[in-house]
């Protein structure tokens, strides 16, 4: 199964916009998003096409599950 860390934060348009990161570690904590989030914001690290990221929407961890199938 397939894990991604999904940061999503508010820009100054106000529109929301995702971080994605592959294969988050599976002991992560909520307090380390938070915490790497609001740095993110504070040392406006990225920005986005609605301008600088101003603030902290949410995050969730996605799980996929992949099933190949033999056709060929």
């Amino acid at each position: 199964m397939a894990k991604t860390l999904e940061m999503i934060f508010v820009n100054v348009a106000g529109d929301k916009v995702t971080l994605r990161v592959a294969d988050p570690r599976d002991d992560m904590t909520e307090a380390e998003v938070k915490t790497v989030m609001d740095t993110v914001v504070a040392k406006d690290i990225f920005t986005s096409s609605g301008g600088a990221l101003t603030g902290v929407a949410g995050a969730r961890i996605v799980t996929r599950d992949v099933t190949e199938m033999n056709i060929l």
